[in-house]
């Protein structure tokens, strides 16, 4: 049987997200969250793709600070396209409905459970 001691210093955490391939440690959690909520965005039905479709303005940010690298996805940054966000319960558009904001916890909830 072996022994282990962990103990945590003040700032560890900064001293972690500092190392060396943190970059892509926290990247790619971001992009699969990014592509889950793209894949399941509220989006119309037709040939044509439309500027303001939600799935083109789901982006994944990933910057150095002070305490190391952070990823976030960033929906609908351009404050024209906020319409969707803005939809708690959704709406029906044609017949069917669409889902409001619903499809970005269940991205959430797959990324979680991956």
């Amino acid at each position: 049987m072996s022994r282990a001691d962990f103990s945590l210093e003040l700032g560890w955490e900064a001293r972690m997200f500092r190392q060396q391939g943190m970059k892509r440690a926290v990247t790619a959690p971001a992009v699969k969250i990014a592509e889950y909520a793209k894949s399941t965005a509220p989006h119309r039905r037709t040939s044509k793709t439309y500027w303001n479709e939600i799935r083109k303005h789901i982006d994944v940010t990933v910057a150095a600070d002070e305490f190391g690298w952070r990823a976030n996805v960033t929906i609908e940054g351009d404050p024209r396209v906020r319409h969707a966000m803005l939809q708690e319960a959704g709406f029906t558009a044609q017949g069917r409905r669409v889902e409001g904001r619903h499809y970005l916890k269940a991205a959430l909830a797959k990324a979680r459970a991956e």
